[in-house]
């Protein structure tokens, strides 16, 4: 009993986590598609409009938007 309330306290953290992801993390999350914290050049030819705020939102020119680069976006 007591491992089927922890399965459902998993479960539900889990799905409170995604509930609760800001629209921005989760766009975030589908550009980076190698998982690696920053969206590259290539990453970022997937969406029109963060392609064409690329070189504005790479404030420190490393070719790589972080996560805090991109909260500057604006769709």
């Amino acid at each position: 009993m007591k491992q089927l309330i922890a399965a459902f306290l998993l479960l539900f953290l889990a799905i409170s986590a995604t509930v609760l992801a800001s629209p921005s993390a989760v766009r975030f999350a589908h550009l980076d598609t190698n998982m690696d914290g920053s969206i590259s050049f290539v990453e970022a030819k997937q969406d029109k409009e963060l392609l064409r705020q690329f070189t504005d939102l790479d404030e420190d020119n490393d070719e790589m938007i972080s996560k805090a680069e991109f909260e500057n976006f604006k769709p």
